[in-house]
């Protein structure tokens, strides 16, 4: 299980739409996501582009602080 399987819809839907524009970056998030178990295991750029994806979709974080938005990414 990976925790790809957990990025909420709006992250992910940014995330596809990045797809063709930019597929270096895309191909490398989706495999450090799909290699990693919790949310400690994914890289410094993909944990700041999907927070970055939260922003731009409107997420509603529930902190400002970096981590807790990562989890937020994720669903927990």
């Amino acid at each position: 299980m990976s925790l790809l399987n957990d990025l909420i819809p709006e992250v992910r839907e940014q995330l596809e739409a990045d797809k063709e524009q930019y597929p270096f970056l895309y191909v490398s998030m989706m495999e450090d996501m799909q290699q990693a178990m919790v949310v400690k295991d994914v890289t410094v750029q993909t944990a700041n582009q999907l927070i970055n994806y939260g922003e731009v979709a409107k997420v509603r974080f529930e902190s400002d602080n970096f981590i807790l938005k990562l989890y937020n990414v994720f669903g927990k």
